[in-house]
């Protein structure tokens, strides 16, 4: 049988961080990949699709979602099987519980007690559970195991496999092992190789089918499982529209701003990056004291060809450390001032430091800088 996985997909994001215009505009791409993952099952003649939790941001659902939802869920004939996350849980005023909101091929775990719908067809039965609150402190899979082998079982649930103490649905490996799905379809962790990696059971992290920020970098999409009795087989599939990358850039030695502007666009072209990536660059490394690094307009200046560039100034003035320890006068005075937060170990205090010796320099020559 084959079965498309997915889950986090997290409809109804606000997209902070970008501009009101953007952030609308992803949120309508979001609601494309979701429609582009239904295509999908329906050409591909998926046998079932399992989605794992967090299918919203939060547990209010705009109107335009709903009939997005009821028209794409109507187009499949394979059944749905919906597990409800810590973002999107089955409390009494969700959507979840309320009737006639979805078609009959929709299935709906609304409990935290582990439960199971079987498809007789499919000869499959899939288990799984919902949060009914933003927290699940407790394995639902504690004791339990599946109940006719000779099915196709699967675990279809949101939840951690990472910490036995986690607030959100902890699953540690005894628990899955001893279970004996022959399939675990999980949802929570956005950025999965490494959950993935650690799981010793038949099964995976979908991870996001779109990134929503900075943290959840790279291509994202869902997961076509093939499986039968003896084996299964897994492929990631490419749902996104947009990609979120990060990289950090070394402006050593930089005298002047056209010079880190040409740096950035290197390191763009190097890349590859066009105008489905949102980029962040991280300039660090020493520059000129004179120098104040205008990120918004090297963003405007780079970002042709992207969709969305934000660059973050980490560097720090090559001042004469020994110098200015050494001056009796007011430049040596600012800098011992200032050196606790030019070493710290938090970035943004280093950042502030280093900006306000830059100021209070200049100021001191004469010259005035430009505030960004």
């Amino acid at each position: 049988m084959k079965i498309l996985h997915t889950g986090d997909i997290h409809l109804d994001s606000p997209f902070t961080g970008l501009s009101p215009e953007t952030a609308q505009k992803r949120r309508a791409e979001l609601r494309a990949a979701f429609s582009d993952m239904i295509a999908y099952a329906r050409t591909q003649s998926v046998d079932l699709l399992l989605i794992a939790g967090d299918l919203f941001d939060k547990n209010y659902v705009t109107r335009d979602t709903v009939a997005l939802l009821r028209q794409e869920f109507s187009t499949l004939e394979c059944p749905v099987v919906i597990a409800p996350g810590n973002h999107d849980p089955a409390d009494d005023k969700s959507i979840w519980r309320k009737k006639d909101i979805f078609p009959e091929n929709v299935h709906i775990f609304v409990s935290s007690t582990l439960s199971s719908f079987f498809f007789e067809k499919l000869n499959c039965r899939v288990y799984g559970y919902a949060f009914e609150e933003p927290s699940l402190r407790t394995c639902p899979l504690d004791g339990k195991t599946v109940e006719n082998s000779s099915q196709i079982n699967i675990l279809c649930a949101h939840g951690d496999t990472a910490s036995p103490i986690s607030p959100y649905g902890p699953l540690p490996a005894g628990a899955l092992e001893s279970f004996g799905a022959d399939y675990y379809a999980l949802g929570h962790i956005h950025n999965p190789d490494a959950a993935n990696a650690a799981l010793t059971v038949p099964g995976a992290y979908c991870g996001c089918p779109e990134g929503r920020d900075f943290g959840e970098t790279g291509v994202k999409g869902a997961v076509l499982v093939t499986l039968d009795k003896e084996h299964f087989q897994m492929e990631q599939i490419r749902f996104c529209r947009r990609i979120y990358e990060q990289r950090m850039l070394n402006a050593d030695g930089a005298a002047e701003q056209g010079e880190i502007l040409s740096t950035v666009r290197t390191l763009i072209q190097n890349a590859g990056f066009g105008e489905d990536v949102l980029l962040r660059i991280t300039l660090q490394g020493s520059t000129s004291p004179e120098l104040s690094i205008d990120t918004a307009a090297l963003a405007k200046a780079a970002g042709e060809g992207l969709f969305h560039l934000e660059i973050r100034d980490e560097t720090v003035p090559t001042w004469n450390a020994d110098l200015l320890q050494q001056d009796h006068g007011m430049r040596g005075e600012l800098y011992r001032v200032l050196l606790p937060r030019l070493e710290s170990a938090d970035a943004a205090q280093r950042e502030t430091g280093s900006r306000a010796l830059r100021y209070a320099m200049a100021a001191l020559a004469g010259e005035t800088l430009p505030l960004e």
